[in-house]
């Protein structure tokens, strides 16, 4: 079974136990909750003769070996972050509550029925003399109510009644409801003998294939559960390799900075007070020389210093430049319904934040964290030189310190996301009240508004309460137990000196406690930084998945391999047994098939949601058929060179969409080398160019951000006119008048009359009498074409054509009267 979730063996076992021929199952499911909504483990599957439900509770083994050694490095980020994933539990028995088979011959029908929170998986029987009618839910005989939602837990275990139609077998979350209605259908198809087609499931895995847990994000198939973080590591070691001249020179400039910086306390300390300044030193007087080399030091370190942020000033916008411009070509580059699946505030982010996370990285951390190693093991093993016994307690004392203040870190942390979640509510009702001000003016709800911000707004200021009580509690705390230890190391330290602590045969002096004492000061930031060092490692690999998401995406509309070049179009096309469907088990189009002459003017009719749209989508193949074919010209549109098909096919979408920048940029889109001439002659075409003249700076007005506001219907004409300089083959218009007036519409009417000479022309309109013209029409109904013909063809079979076009004839005359 590769889909939807693997059966544990012991489950395997138990359905053994009762009978069932595990090597014959094909698909299976779990769901999560019994009748009553309490937490169980439920597994459905089926063969091609019987549907078996099996609910239980699993137990798991306590956690050992590894995890528990994971789990006390886990107090120390930077070990943390390095471990891979927490390994998945082993199933050590599962305790079998119910069982139950189901004749899959005797099922009319399987389904989801969605509620809040929850849903159920529902099949519905044959009662006894019944012929087999596999229709949809919304066809089926209702029950009551107390039928169907009170069906409880132990049915589960109760066998077929035929007084009893439709049965719960299984309830769970309302997340794993896509992963449920795909095995319906295939359940479905299996009894009716369909072929059922898996290979659109590779890309809609919801399920994690390693510890079999759903994905925190459907649209997102990264578990963290399973994140393999140092072959991500090693991968993006592998991107900054053109880089790494750069970051080799940033990390040896920030070595050498800190080399100097670890030598100027010696001088400044040990050597001037044990070595200068007493009697017996080997440069006692020689104190211009101290001088001369504390200087040195601190210009050379102040230089390289200088030079690592000249280098790193450099690289940093060629990284960011270069990353930001890898991800957006590769996003460029997938098919449309990649971004039809995706928040448009998320791709903007993974553009922009998550590679200023993963050169914050590479560019910050990784070369510091380098210097750092270098500086702490120096700085220790200096420390312990001087002084074996002092050093061991300062280092212990710090680390101590540290882990605590890591550990308040975290608490603390809590508190922040508390406040981003208060101000993005609190940034949410803004902006929803100063986009919706037309409508609180309208209903005088100012005073409420104010209320509800008040409210957000209070949220915010609480938690930044706390936050800051938090702060002023702790930090002083740490901080004046960093200041003890340094007390602390002084007072001890001037105690070694009276007694003359001895050490390898070395005097404690008060030059050792010095050097000491700077370098007490020098270990903290090193340490600080490896406390901290995790979160950053976080926020790079979590950023880094996204990033080789989208690298590693591929398009669902793949060009061919040895594709058809065409220059031209006659217009010629044809739908044979087309099927599509935008997510497997959810079929848009079912078995559609018609003919369009070239230069006819195909009308396509149907209610919103029936698939016209789609139709033009596959015509255009912005996303490729399910099944069936499509041809131009007698050529499978998969074939045609993607860059003739979209030269060829213009199309004005009813969301209108037009890009910052003048007008006559929005027109020539499509040809950017084309003249003002031709801009001005397409604008005219479309009905545009009398209201473009009125604008303060004409075809060179900016639209968009900071520019001049266009009504719904202008933009529509520029759409219009933009698709007409294309010069296509073939004009395909989505609801093309839907922004504009009587009048305006009447314009375009003209003007697309005008243009279906030497053009096919696909329109599609929710006004038929914009379509009474065509040469050809559709009716799409559920997916399906259910009437093709003339116009007049279509009033006289009196079908649903007929019913929409009285319909609307009854509206206007309403509207008129």
């Amino acid at each position: 079974m590769k889909y939807f979730d693997a059966l544990p063996a012991l489950v395997a076992d138990e359905l053994k136990k009762r009978g069932v021929s595990t090597d014959k199952l094909l698909y299976c499911v779990k769901a999560d909750l019994d009748g009553e909504g309490k937490y169980i483990d439920v597994y459905v599957t089926f063969t091609d003769t019987d549907l078996y439900v099996i609910s239980g509770y699993e137990e798991y083994k306590e956690e050992s070996g590894k995890e528990k050694l994971e789990e006390r490095a886990s107090s120390i980020p930077v070990i943390k972050s390095f471990f891979k994933t927490r390994p998945v539990r082993e199933m050590v028995s599962y305790n079998v509550v119910d069982f139950s088979e189901y004749p899959i011959s005797k099922i009319k029908n399987m389904f989801v029925d969605r509620n809040q929170n929850t849903a159920r998986l529902i099949i519905a029987m044959l009662k006894d003399g019944e012929t087999e009618d596999f229709s949809h839910k919304e066809e089926q005989n209702e029950e009551s109510d107390e039928e169907l939602y009170g069906m409880k837990f132990g049915w589960f275990g109760q066998a077929y009644d035929h007084e009893r139609p439709n049965i719960q077998i299984a309830r769970f979350s309302i997340g794993y409801s896509e992963k449920f209605e795909r095995f319906c259908d295939r359940v479905n198809k299996t009894h009716r003998g369909e072929e059922i087609d898996d290979s659109l499931l590779d890309s809609v895995q919801t399920i994690c294939p390693t510890c079999h847990q759903p994905y925190p994000n459907p649209n997102r198939p990264v578990c963290p559960r399973c994140l393999d973080k140092r072959s991500i590591f090693t991968r993006l070691m592998g991107m900054f390799r053109e880089f790494k001249l750069a970051i080799f020179l940033i990390a040896l400039t920030i070595l050498m900075s800190n080399i100097l910086a670890i030598v100027s306390p010696w001088f400044g300390s040990k050597m001037l007070y044990d070595d200068v300044l007493t009697e017996e030193g080997r440069f006692y007087g020689n104190v211009l020389l101290v001088i001369m080399l504390m200087i040195l030091t601190n210009i050379l370190s102040k230089l390289t210093g200088m030079a690592s942020g000249i280098i790193t000033a450099k690289v940093v916008p060629f990284v960011t430049h270069t990353l930001r411009t890898k991800i957006y070509a590769a996003m460029n580059n997938l098919s449309l319904q990649f971004f039809t699946s995706k928040q448009t505030g998320s791709l903007m982010s993974r553009v922009d934040r998550d590679s200023n996370n993963v050169y914050n990285f590479f560019v910050d951390i990784v070369p510091y964290g380098c210097a750092n190693i270098i500086k702490l093991v120096g700085v220790a093993a200096i420390m312990f030189t001087l002084s074996p016994i002092l050093a061991i307690a300062v280092i212990a004392l710090i680390v101590a310190v540290m882990a605590f203040d890591n550990f308040l870190y975290h608490s603390e942390r809590k508190l922040y996301r508390k406040l981003d979640v208060a101000m993005r509510s609190l940034n949410s009702v803004l902006s929803d009240v100063m986009n919706g001000q037309r409508v609180v003016k309208s209903f005088a709800k100012e005073k409420r508004e104010i209320a509800r911000y008040g409210k957000k707004n209070k949220d915010v200021y609480d938690v930044n309460t706390r936050i800051n009580n938090r702060l002023t509690s702790t930090l002083p705390f740490v901080w004046g137990f960093y200041r003890f230890i340094s007390t602390g190391l002084f007072c001890l330290g001037c105690f070694l000196v009276i007694i003359h602590h001895e050490f390898a045969g070395k005097v404690f002096t008060f030059g050792t406690l010095n050097a000491l004492l700077s370098y007490t000061n020098m270990i903290y930031d090193p340490i600080d930084f490896f406390m901290w060092i995790g979160d950053r490692w976080a926020r790079c690999i979590d950023a880094a998945s996204r990033m080789f998401e989208i690298l590693d995406a591929k398009p669902t509309v793949v060009p061919s391999e040895n594709p058809v070049h065409m220059q031209s179009m006659k217009g010629d096309i044809e739908f044979k047994n087309v099927f599509f469907e935008y997510e497997a088990g959810h079929p848009i189009l079912k078995n559609v098939s018609f003919k369009v002459k070239s230069g006819q003017m195909f009308g396509i009719v149907g209610k919103t949601g029936a698939g016209k749209s789609t139709i033009i989508n596959l015509m255009a193949r912005l996303y490729d058929v399910t099944g069936g074919e499509i041809t131009i010209d007698g050529v499978p549109i998969k074939q045609i060179a993607t860059e003739d098909l979209r030269r060829c096919i213009g199309i004005v979408s009813q969301e209108t969409y037009l890009f910052i920048g003048t007008i006559a940029d929005n027109i020539r889109y499509a040809r950017p080398d084309a003249t003002i001439e031709e801009v001005i002659e397409a604008a005219k075409s479309a009905n545009a160019h009398e209201f473009i003249t009125k604008l303060p700076d004409g075809y060179n007005t900016r639209i968009g951000s900071g520019g001049v506001s266009l009504s719904g219907g202008e933009k529509q004409r520029i759409s219009i006119a933009r698709a007409i300089i294309q010069s296509p083959d073939i004009l395909i218009l989505d609801e093309a008048t839907a922004s504009m007036d009587t009048r305006t519409e009447r314009k375009i009417q003209v003007a697309i009359d005008a243009l279906k000479e030497g053009r096919t022309i696909i329109s599609i309109a929710h006004r038929l009498s914009t379509l009474r013209d065509a040469d050809m029409l559709c009716v799409i109904e559920n997916g399906e074409l259910k009437e093709l013909g003339t116009h007049d063809q279509l009033i006289r079979q009196k079908g649903k054509y007929f019913e929409l076009y009285r319909l609307q004839s009854e509206a206007l005359k309403f509207i008129e009267e």
